[in-house]
């Protein structure tokens, strides 16, 4: 095969791929931001809420949108003894050794676009939802000092879990800020800028802790989002 019949067959692979590329229907992209959250019913009994970071992927196919998410945040206790552990004169045995709990959401959702309106977009969303606490524990012995006063001493320490599968529902609400247009990859591409509000619903459940608790998990997310899109000649 000449070289001259290689530069051919390459350039009309190239031509196809380019081709292809513009009639795309899909939107690709990225978003980061902010997300906070707070708790309900009995969950909020054991974790407040809090602020956090989020970060994502979104591909968009004409009206479709399917999208994952990371969160994460570092809520405070409201119960420092969750497993309920006392010794036998009924007194905490075993205390958060922290301060914090860290939390990790990691979300996969499948979107609609329902309406376009000006430079507001609106699309709901639902999916799955995974919702990680985790700890620090410190177990402890109580004892008594020269005044009779009772203190406890710390007998080790160890890592903990809270981790839950669950549905999740959403709604982005984009708000366009301006278009960006560039040709760096061989075709006419369009950058959207957006900032995306979105407020979303999970439930949390946690059968290990004593007792159990469960509730609601009610957030916002407000994140910069990016995406581009080839153009039809």
């Amino acid at each position: 095969m000449t070289m001259h019949k290689i530069l051919t067959m390459m350039s009309c692979l190239m031509m196809a791929v380019t081709a292809m590329a513009q009639q795309s229907p899909w939107s690709y992209g990225i978003q980061a931001g902010l997300t906070a959250h707070t708790t309900t019913s009995t969950l909020s009994d054991n974790f407040k809420g809090c602020v956090g970071f989020t970060a994502g992927i979104t591909a968009d196919w004409q009206r479709l949108r399917l999208k994952a998410d990371v969160t994460y945040g570092q809520p405070s206790f409201k119960n420092r003894n969750m497993y309920s552990v006392y010794d036998a004169k009924g007194r905490d045995a075993q205390l958060n050794a922290v301060a914090n709990a860290s939390h990790v959401g990691l979300s996969a959702q499948v979107g609609y676009t329902v309406a376009r309106m000006g430079r507001l977009s609106i699309t709901p969303a639902a999916g799955l939802y995974y919702s990680r606490y985790s700890w620090r524990l410190n177990d402890i012995e109580w004892d008594t000092d020269e005044q009779g006063e009772e203190y406890f001493k710390v007998t080790d320490t160890h890592n903990t879990s809270q981790g839950r599968i669950s549905w999740i529902a959403s709604v982005d609400l984009d708000i366009r800020l301006h278009d960006a247009y560039t040709d760096v990859l061989g075709t006419q591409q369009r950058l959207r800028s957006s900032l995306r509000i979105t407020p979303w619903v999970t439930h949390i459940s946690h059968k290990s802790v004593v007792p159990s608790v469960s509730g609601l998990q009610l957030g916002v997310n407000v994140v910069y989002s990016g995406l581009l899109s080839s153009l039809v000649p």
